[in-house]
């Protein structure tokens, strides 16, 4: 299932050296609510930043993958 989202915040993090993203994101329907996600670098795409608007991939309540959105125009 994909959702979109806001990013509200990232985190930068190694786990046993492994580089890891911690995300903070907002859904369209509830925008006061903060949702966490901990993906691996390689499932984030390069360059997201705060207030970005993604596309999360989504299986059993998991984050597996972020990817960001084409702006229009």
């Amino acid at each position: 299932m994909e959702i979109e989202a806001t990013i509200e915040g990232m985190q930068r993090i190694a786990i046993h050296g492994s580089p890891y993203v911690r995300i903070f994101y907002s859904l369209d329907d509830d925008r006061e609510m903060i949702l966490q996600a901990q993906l691996p670098d390689e499932a984030v795409d390069a360059g997201i930043d705060v207030g970005d608007r993604v596309r999360l991939t989504v299986l059993l309540r998991t984050v597996m993958e972020v990817r960001r959105i084409p702006v229009s125009g």
